[in-house]
């Protein structure tokens, strides 16, 4: 081999030897490479959004922490029968006399209140103003302050309407027609039809508050023919409302006295694809049941409460939240169960 061969040679091998480094070297970085991708770490998450407390109070006026979809916590509306909270002749170790509701009585019914957190209490069965006054006393005691009212004084001078409420009650109403007749005998709605518009934070709901003629019998007329036309006042009401303002926030509960297919409910209801028709809230209690009165004398069970809403004000209600109170000391504090519905603000 001449020595121009022997140094070719020496060239082609050392380039070859680099080639093949050169190789080894790129797999053993790309196996590195390969091992550090399967065992990272997962890409860097987005830092957590905090809102401080000055953009808290900016983007809600009201100070409420925000909560659920609508932002804001829902107000929280209780429609309750307080089973006689007044002055009444009342029957106790076999002597009767002139007394308030009993005292374990009201101990009950405040524990079931306080328990509910309301914002807005729509009542049956309250007396005077100053039994209205005492209720709230007792609440705002248990921190429940509920200081702006509507109180109604029907031709039922004894049980009472009204509603309580921890915003402004901004304006009052009262139905165009409060009589009517059954055969020939007159008569007026007794306990009257109960109309207060309240200030949310962000709209207005008017409230319509009834308490319908009882079960029992009277001699001037058959109560169920007068319960009917109690429910029609009701319903005429509604029709005017809705007519004059389609988009108004209509609320109305109350103790109809009946069950939900009687033609008292259907009258109050009116005709469901109708622009004025009302949508039932179906409140449940904690076992699914929807009874709310239980009637001790005929160990009855009944639906007899109701809190329905307009169609502009049923998208804001919070069904989920909706609840039958059922306490253990329920039929203490009331022969009625009350019924919560939040409505989101």
């Amino acid at each position: 081999m001449t020595a121009h061969q022997q140094s070719s040679f020496k060239k082609i091998a050392s380039t070859l030897i680099g080639a093949f480094f050169l190789l080894y070297f790129s797999a053993c970085k790309d196996k590195k490479s390969t091992s550090d991708w399967q065992q990272s770490e997962p890409a860097e998450q987005p830092a957590e959004v905090v809102t401080t407390k000055s953009d808290a109070t900016k983007n809600n006026k009201q100070g409420v922490p925000a909560t659920g979809s609508q932002g804001k916590s829902p107000v929280r509306f209780l429609a309750y029968n307080l089973k006689n909270y007044l002055t009444m002749r009342r029957y106790s170790n076999g002597k009767s006399s002139n007394a308030s509701k009993p005292e374990d009585e009201i101990e009950a019914l405040i524990s079931t209140i306080v328990d509910a957190k309301p914002d807005i209490i729509g009542i049956c069965e309250i007396g005077s103003p100053d039994d209205l006054k005492d209720l709230q006393n007792r609440l705002k005691e248990k921190g429940i302050n509920l200081p702006h009212a509507h109180h109604l004084l029907g031709y039922d001078s004894v049980r009472t309407l009204a509603i309580i409420s921890k915003f402004p009650v901004i304006s009052t109403g009262k139905p165009n027609k409060d009589n009517y007749t059954v055969g020939k005998t007159p008569f007026k709605i007794s306990r009257g039809i109960l109309d207060a518009t309240i200030q949310f934070p962000n709209k207005k709901v008017r409230c319509l508050g009834v308490h319908l003629k009882s079960k029992r019998p009277i001699p001037d007329a058959d109560q169920e023919l007068m319960r009917r036309a109690e429910s029609g006042l009701l319903r005429a009401h509604v029709n005017d409302i809705l007519q004059a303002t389609p988009d108004t926030h209509l609320l109305v509960y109350g103790d109809f006295n009946d069950t939900k297919r009687t033609p008292t409910m259907r009258t109050a209801m009116g005709r469901l694809n109708a622009k004025s028709g009302l949508i039932v809230l179906n409140a449940k209690d904690s076992r699914g049941d929807l009874w709310t009165h239980h009637w001790g004398r005929e160990d009855i069970y009944s639906r007899f409460d109701f809190v329905m809403v307009s169609k502009s004000l049923s998208p804001d209600i919070d069904t989920a939240g909706m609840k039958i109170l059922d306490p253990p000391n329920w039929d203490k504090a009331s022969d009625h169960r009350a019924i919560l519905i939040p409505i989101h603000q």
